[in-house]
């Protein structure tokens, strides 16, 4: 069966394959009975590569994939313009909170473009992110008890979920400027 024509030149046809469409092929597995179990992580692996909690639904949250600029120099975190409601347009003190571990970082919602600090780095490296990966920040406390929004003072708390990425080379080797941007379509 041929694929139907495409109506215009100027647009890719959905039945046609890019390269990049082309070089990412899925993988199977037999699921029958008699297939194998699944292997066990490597024991040098992290436990936490491994642990996903769910985000609990009340808390506001945002996702990343991670690009080249988060997870080699100059390692910054922009926060996505869509969740700045839910940040103080002040710089403020935080914590992030993933695998039983807390790394403090700074919110540097003063300026123009509002970002983690350069503590960002620690927890970057501490838990081996790489290009490709994801993190979900649940945004837990915006304030210390007692104190109003208003406050200067204000403490956030993030519960971080690292989600390995393991993308091909063709998705990552994109994304590192914005005339070779990663697209993602829903």
């Amino acid at each position: 069966m041929e694929p139907p024509a495409c109506p215009s030149k100027q647009l890719p046809c959905a039945c046609t394959k890019t390269k990049l469409e082309a070089a990412i092929k899925p993988k199977t597995e037999p699921c029958g009975e008699d297939s194998p179990l699944l292997p066990l992580p490597a024991p040098d692996a992290a436990a936490d590569d491994w642990e996903v909690t769910s985000l609990s639904g009340d808390h506001p949250f945002f996702t990343t994939v991670m690009s080249r600029s988060q997870v080699q120099k100059p390692f910054q975190l922009v926060i996505p313009t869509r969740f700045l409601r839910h940040l103080p347009e002040a710089r403020a003190p935080g914590v992030l909170l993933y695998g039983g571990r807390s790394w403090t970082v700074t919110y540097c919602g003063d300026l123009k473009c509002k970002k983690l600090g350069s503590e960002w780095r620690d927890f970057a490296v501490d838990n081996r992110l790489r290009i490709g990966d994801a993190c979900v920040f649940e945004l837990m406390a915006t304030q210390a008890e007692g104190e109003t929004k208003n406050s200067q003072e204000m403490g956030l708390v993030f519960r971080v979920q690292v989600l390995r990425g393991d993308l091909p080379e063709e998705i990552t080797s994109r994304g590192a400027t914005s005339d070779e941007p990663m697209v993602i379509v829903d």
